[in-house]
């Protein structure tokens, strides 16, 4: 019985201890986490199961590299030098030659033409360029010395014929063409019509009607007269004059530009092209608001020469924010203006002659395109240039 008893009581105790161990594994195990830096391994003791995992790589920075990775970043930035010093090589040159371009324009006086503007520019910037515009003093006739008169003056009477001109008339007569103008008061020499009654003197020289104000003494001095010469070929007794009287300034001959004027041959065109705006009122080429065009706009080719419309001398030269690159000339009871120059080849107070180059044509300023803006003030008010153009 003690055997048997004791037999039992060691199976009791090793199922106990069975029962136990089952008991132990169905317990809930702590979650525990080692790593092992060194294996580069990683265990886990989850809620299931171990498990063993990998960790990632280390993300440190190794200080040392494999003799052949080193030598490729040597070959990149051998490379990479190498090309920013060929590119730097290339430049160079470029950067020379634009620098030597430049400074020789700008030695030689040639300014290069601004850049447009992006917003339109108010027409209140011309205010200073008009302000050059103004009016001349009435001009003084010229002479050609102190005339002799040759006998009494007596004037004729000529009916015209179909085919006469002026220069015609004058010439039979043998008279200067400009006498022929002043006795007739002729204002445009090209519409003579046949029938026409002409007064024709025999002496040379200009009639002049007195104005208020005037004294014989004042117009013999602005005709360059002495005053016995008027008074003789007058036939006045004293230098008492009134208005309205009639006289004759022996010898004196008409301002080139007066002239000009009668004759339809004041201005030419300063350049030949097509008329893109006329003078008058039209809409902002930029804005499409209407503003007054004070001159007419002729289109060429840039660089085609610009000639002086009329003979005079340069008022001004310079760069307007409307204009561009621009030539004032200043003549007789006139001033034409010039803008939108690629460049102008004149200086101020320079003497121009009908016909003679100032500068070439651009698209400087206030402008879409290549065109001459060209202008014709008559005693600081601007007029249509098309009814002086010849």
């Amino acid at each position: 019985i003690c055997g048997a008893t004791n037999v039992d009581t060691r199976v009791r105790v090793a199922m106990i201890t069975v029962l136990q161990r089952q008991h132990v594994q169905k317990r809930a195990a702590l979650p525990v986490r080692l790593k092992t830096h060194a294996a580069g391994l990683r265990w886990i003791n989850g809620n299931a199961a171990a498990r063993l995992r990998r960790a990632p790589p280390a993300r440190t920075p190794v200080p040392w590299a494999p003799r052949h990775q080193q030598a490729s970043r040597s070959a990149r930035l051998g490379f990479l030098r190498a090309r920013t010093v060929l590119a730097v090589l290339v430049l160079l040159p470029v950067i020379v030659v634009v620098l030597l371009v430049v400074s020789r324009s700008l030695l030689a006086g040639e300014l290069l033409p601004q850049p447009k503007p992006l917003l339109p520019v108010p027409p209140e910037t011309d205010q200073a360029l008009y302000r050059m515009l103004i009016p001349e003093e009435p001009p003084r006739a010229s002479s050609k010395g102190n005339p002799v008169l040759s006998g009494a003056l007596k004037v004729a009477s000529y009916r015209t014929q179909p085919g006469d001109s002026i220069s015609q008339i004058a010439q039979r007569f043998g008279l200067n063409i400009d006498t022929v103008i002043s006795w007739n008061d002729i204002r445009d020499a090209r519409v003579i019509r046949p029938g026409t009654a002409l007064d024709i003197p025999n002496i040379d020289g200009l009639k002049y009607r007195v104005r208020r104000g005037d004294s014989l003494e004042q117009i013999a001095r602005s005709a360059g007269l002495p005053l016995n010469s008027v008074l003789d070929a007058n036939r006045l007794p004293s230098s008492v004059i009134s208005v309205g009287q009639e006289l004759f300034l022996p010898g004196i001959h008409m301002r080139p530009n007066d002239l000009n004027r009668v004759l339809g041959n004041l201005f030419i065109y300063p350049v030949r092209g097509k008329i893109s705006s006329f003078f008058g009122s039209r809409p902002d080429p930029f804005t499409g608001i209407k503003r007054f065009h004070n001159g007419v706009d002729i289109v060429n080719v840039p660089g085609t020469p610009i000639m002086a419309a009329m003979a005079g001398s340069v008022e001004d030269v310079g760069f307007n924010n409307n204009y561009g690159l621009y030539v004032i000339l200043r003549h007789s009871g006139y001033q034409t203006l010039y803008g939108h120059l690629a460049r102008y080849t004149v200086v101020r107070r320079q003497k121009v002659q009908q016909g003679e180059e100032i500068g070439e044509l651009g698209t400087t300023g206030y402008s879409t395109g290549p065109h001459l803006h060209f202008s014709i003030f008559r005693n600081g008010e601007a007029v249509d240039p098309l009814a002086f153009l010849k």
